[in-house]
């Protein structure tokens, strides 16, 4: 009887896991310009263009800050904080992958600014 030799196949493969079971992959960040959202604090009144600003998941964002005191702008859900300067506009840009509804709002002061809606 002989033994025949087999030639030896080796195969590899690479698995990427971007998620748990039944959760979606974060979104890109898109390639169209950022959402661009602007925020005045004068005399402790905050004016934005609208209380509720809705992004499409995946979206960049940019937040324009200014306000006539000290102070420290936060957005919850992303962690994200500013230190704002009187007179001095700041700007926070970040990638809207989180889906859900966050409020933004002015910690020494505890103005609310916006509601950010994330599709």
């Amino acid at each position: 009887m002989s033994l025949r030799k087999h030639p030896v196949v080796v195969v590899t493969a690479t698995i990427l896991i971007t998620g748990g079971c039944g959760t979606k992959a974060p979104a890109a960040p898109s390639a169209a310009p950022a959402v661009t959202i602007t925020v005045n604090v004068s005399g402790g009144k905050v004016r934005t263009p609208s209380r509720r600003v809705t992004v499409r998941r995946g979206r960049n964002v940019r937040i324009v800050v200014t306000s006539d005191a000290a102070d420290e702008f936060h957005l919850h859900g992303y962690d994200r904080e500013l230190e704002l300067k009187p007179g001095v506009p700041g700007v926070m840009r970040f990638a809207a992958d989180q889906p859900g509804v966050f409020e933004a709002e002015l910690h020494r002061s505890g103005v609310s600014a916006f509601e950010l809606r994330v599709d």
